[in-house]
């Protein structure tokens, strides 16, 4: 998850950057130069696409419910840091009143370009390796050796949690644990709702949190409750659309050992 986190930083700095350069009187500071009013409109709406990005990682990393949460947290300190760094921004013009017209051949406005190009680089490298690292962890969570392969009802399917590291603590206190669920094409199609909890479920009411996504993207973070026993294993339920209900369960230190670490720790 530190690849969620470190690219809603990104995208979100980078919004609010590319915001401050679209206002003109901060164009001159940030970039060392004026930008025509057409350049600084553009520059404007790739700052909020900027923080739409950041939206859409944090909501694929955290779900719609705690995703905006996680942002609006990384909204601030971004914006905290732009506001300090600004001051001591290293392409701002230095103002000497009395030389004012020898500035420009100063040695420093030579050194600018090699400093805007390292910037120009890093802001395609950065979002680039982490938008490639976000893929690989997504996307590639059901195809690991640790993936657990099993039939639930008449369906086939795969199961394996995003990363192997222990549970992520989210509001201060709250742990939660991210699995990926694939089922085959054939079966997908059938299948109505996928849910997944720590202990048995009584009904399907209380059969855990849904997966959200479609076919191969279904993925679900769950609350590790307090009290948990590595005992009360993760039940993984499925409903058909004919009504169907089936319930498996998982040792939870097959699933994840993460997890089952973490639970022992906790006891």
């Amino acid at each position: 998850m530190s690849t969620y986190h470190l690219a809603v930083l990104f995208f979100s700095l980078a919004g609010f950057a590319a915001l401050a350069i679209s206002m003109e009187k901060h164009t001159l500071q940030l970039i060392g130069r004026e930008l025509p009013a057409r350049q600084r409109q553009w520059v404007y709406w790739l700052g909020w696409t900027s923080l739409a990005v950041a939206l859409a990682i944090g909501a694929a990393g955290w779900h719609w419910n705690i995703g905006p949460v996680v942002l609006v947290g990384w909204l601030s300190v971004a914006g905290v840091a732009l506001a300090f760094l600004m001051p001591w921004w290293p392409l701002q013009p230095k103002h000497h009143p009395r030389k004012e017209k020898s500035v420009a051949s100063l040695p420093d406005s030579v050194l600018a370009w090699p400093v805007r190009a390292v910037l120009i680089l890093g802001l395609i490298a950065l979002p680039a390796w982490l938008i490639g690292n976000a893929w690989k962890v997504s996307e590639q969570a059901v195809l690991r050796d640790d993936a657990v392969h099993g039939q639930i009802g008449p369906w086939k399917f795969v199961i394996a949690e995003e990363d192997q590291g222990a549970p992520d603590i989210v509001a201060g206190t709250t742990p939660i644990k991210e699995f990926h669920l694939r089922f085959c094409d054939e079966c997908d199609r059938e299948i109505r709702a996928a849910y997944l909890k720590i202990r048995k479920p009584r009904s399907l009411r209380a059969a855990g949190l849904a997966f959200h996504g479609a076919r191969w993207t279904r993925e679900v973070a769950i609350y590790i409750p307090p009290a948990a026993k590595l005992e009360d294993q993760i039940w993984l339920t499925v409903e058909s659309k004919r009504g169907e209900v089936y319930h498996q369960a998982f040792d939870i230190a097959r699933l994840s050992p993460a997890t089952a670490r973490f639970i022992e720790e906790k006891r």
